[in-house]
């Protein structure tokens, strides 16, 4: 940039202008210069750019077009690099140039390079030029310099829409809408009429809800009712909409005469916004009925963004396949949403193949979506993969695969994806930070989860609810409470009820009892804003139960303020079989057979918890009992699934596995751990109940 502020310095004593060129080489510039400016206009900047390099001859014009099509094609950069070059070959700048220089600063946001081209324009004598003075009070506007933005427009002879648009839209930009109204009545008073883009800047900047209100009022009084502008509705209903005013924005919607496809679009975005996904899709059905506006990619995105279910979904995917939008990106990138939410995993698979050129969103949903559906090892191939195709992963993706990490307990993966992480920036994140903290704790690094929580540059609720749950999975009870009292004094996140539920499980692993319903009263008291939940009261069971204190559980059991589930039963059945309590367990058991009889998912705790309860107290007759009665019910233990990484392979078991190429040599080593084990019982009833656990 440095080099392009002295290319715009003044040309030094001495400078050559250009020679002259004759009569038949000036019409050959002009017909160049009209094929410039088609290329330019039709998109086509390549094609453009070679024909620009390859004229013998360049005129203003010429410049003016190059400078003007860069800009236009997202290179503004290179635009004042051009713009660079024509004043240091000598080239006078005209105001349609100097117009152009000043929109590719804007675009750019190079104040330095607008105020260059401001001074000389200034020189020149294009101050005054009201196109010049609008350009220049967009150009500090987009920088933020709206004390400059103001004194140019106080400056101008006729200040007209366009300039005052830019500054109004400046101030709400920055929030500061005092002066946006003040802009506002200042550009009445100077006889400048506001126009539909000048209203709709305001609305579309997050003002307050009464500013807004006046704003409409505004145009109902100057302009009429806004139902003959598809524009101004559309802006309406998206401030009415964010400001949760949803019966004006539906009343702006319904009096509208004649909607485009942007206005029924604001419309189904109201209803996502209001939570109700099932009534943007019965505008976007509407839409469709009455067959006047056909959807584009837009509003097929945020169709796909409304579904819950595969049905709707599977149905707006063919209608994208029918109308040949498939290929938008937009569109691919809301079929792995929709198809990741409703865990088609294989139609995931399929869209994602078919995408060309897949984005960071596309490769950011789909390995969501794999960690969603339980896919974590898919999960983290994927990401692994993004660096050879060109792209980095943002702070959702690694919290993705970090989660997937966690889950599969695959430390050193993790620790992989953390170093990527931090070399990219992303591990001071939220999203980022907080996956970290959850992988280490789980996977038994607690030190360093630690160390992620303190590097991380803001923390919510979720970032001290994991460091609390890590400490509690951990043991370290002391650590937990310090980081819950950290939590009500720091003021980054307020207690919710996961926040209580690790502080609950921290006292349950340290059997502090007291401690426990002291915070467990506290939730009950509302004291934090938070409220007990079925999973608070089966943790409270569980202090109370492994204590020994059954007729407390049972009590605390029968003052809950809603029917306990086979959650509750199943944790106190648990510390049943811990204290060998058979009469409770009893109550429990039966319990649990009410809960699941005649379900489907017929949960198989209660019979082993139950049989591990009469194998306890000797009663093997009624341990085999109940293990028939299981049998006999059709009821299945689900195996158990375990796995262990060695050297970055993951090797996964379950119950009585054959499949894996060493478990001859690997049962002949259980085998012998098994005959070492029961070679150190002493009793028969010893040997008998290990048998017992086994069959566990």
């Amino acid at each position: 940039m440095a080099a392009l502020h002295a290319k715009l310095l003044p040309a030094p004593p001495g400078h050559r202008p250009p020679p002259r060129v004759s009569l038949r080489e000036t019409s050959e510039v002009v017909l160049e210069c009209k094929r410039l400016d088609g290329l330019m206009k039709a998109g086509r900047l390549e094609d453009a750019l070679h024909l620009f390099d390859r004229m013998p001859s360049k005129n203003v014009v010429a410049w003016t077009s190059a400078v003007s099509g860069l800009t236009r094609g997202g290179r503004p950069e290179a635009a004042l690099e051009k713009f660079a070059d024509m004043m240091a070959s000598g080239i006078a700048p005209n105001d349609f140039a100097c117009n152009a220089a000043l929109a590719a600063c804007a675009a750019a946001g190079a104040l330095r390079a607008g105020e260059q081209v401001h001074s000389l324009a200034v020189r020149s004598g294009f101050a005054g030029d009201a196109w010049v003075g609008c350009c220049l009070v967009e150009l500090y506007s987009r920088c933020g310099s709206l004390r400059a933005a103001q004194d140019v427009l106080d400056r101008m002879e006729s200040p007209d829409v366009v300039g005052y648009t830019s500054l109004v839209s400046a101030f709400c930009r920055s929030g500061q809408f005092g002066l946006a109204v003040e802009a506002l009545g200042q550009m009445i008073m100077r006889g400048v009429e506001p126009n539909e883009h000048t209203m709709t800047s305001v609305l579309a900047a997050c003002c307050p809800l009464v500013l807004g209100e006046q704003i409409h009022g505004y145009i109902i009084k100057a302009v009429g009712s806004p139902s003959q502008s598809a524009y101004v509705s559309s802006a309406l209903i998206d401030f009415y909409s964010r400001n949760g005013e949803f019966d004006m924005a539906k009343m702006v919607f319904e009096s509208l005469q004649c909607k485009n496809v942007v206005t029924w679009c604001s419309m189904m975005q109201l209803h996502i916004r209001d939570g109700r996904p099932e009534d943007a899709l019965q505008v976007f059905d509407d839409m469709l009925s009455e067959g006047v506006v056909d959807p584009n990619e837009f509003a097929l995105s945020i169709a796909l963004g409304a579904c819950g279910s595969i049905t709707p979904g599977r149905q707006l995917h063919s209608l994208a396949i029918k109308r040949d939008l498939t290929t938008d990106l937009r569109v691919s990138n809301a079929l792995l949403s929709m198809y990741g939410r409703s865990g088609f995993v294989e139609e995931l698979e399929a869209v994602l193949s078919g995408i060309e050129n897949p984005d960071l969103v596309s490769w950011t949903a789909a390995v969501s979506a794999y960690f969603q559906n339980g896919h974590g090892e898919k999960a983290i191939a994927l990401l692994s993969w993004m660096p050879s195709k060109g792209l980095m992963p943002n702070d959702y993706a690694f919290s993705s695969v970090l989660s997937s990490c966690a889950d599969l307990a695959l430390l050193d993966q993790g620790m992989q994806f953390h170093c990527l992480a931090l070399k990219l920036g992303c591990d001071s994140k939220i999203c980022t930070g907080n996956a970290l903290v959850n992988m280490y704790s789980k996977c038994g690094q607690i030190v360093p989860a630690r160390l992620a929580f303190d590097i991380m540059d803001h923390r919510d609720a979720t970032s001290w609810n994991s460091l609390i749950h890590g400490y509690a999975q951990h043991g370290e009870v002391n650590m937990a409470l310090e980081v819950f009292g950290e939590m009500c004094s720091n003021g980054d996140g307020e207690p919710d009820e996961s926040t209580f539920l690790g502080v609950l499980a921290a006292c349950n692993h340290a059997g502090l009892v007291d401690e426990g319903m002291t915070f467990f009263k506290s939730l009950m008291a509302s004291q934090y804003g938070a409220f007990p939940t079925p999973s608070h009261y089966a943790c409270v069971v569980d202090i109370l139960g492994r204590s020994g204190r059954f007729n407390d559980a049972l009590s605390l059991i029968k003052d809950m303020p809603f029917e306990p589930g086979v959650l509750i039963w199943k944790t106190l059945l648990a510390s049943c079989r811990l204290h060998g309590n058979l009469e409770a367990g009893k109550l429990a058991a039966e319990k649990l057979a009410e809960l699941s009889e005649g379900g489907e998912d017929r949960d198989s705790a209660s019979y082993v918890l139950m049989s591990g309860i009469h194998a306890m107290r000797g009663e093997w007759r009624d341990a085999s009992r109940v293990r028939r009665r299981m049998d006999n019910a059709g009821v299945r233990k689900e195996a158990g699934c375990s796995w262990v990484e060695v050297k970055n392979k993951v090797h996964a078991f379950v119950a009585q596995d054959a499949s894996h190429p060493d478990s001859v040599s690997m049962y002949q080593m259980l085998w012998e751990l098994l005959d070492a084990m029961r070679d150190t019982t002493y009793h028969k009833e010893d040997v008998e109940l290990f048998d017992v656990h086994m069959q566990n």
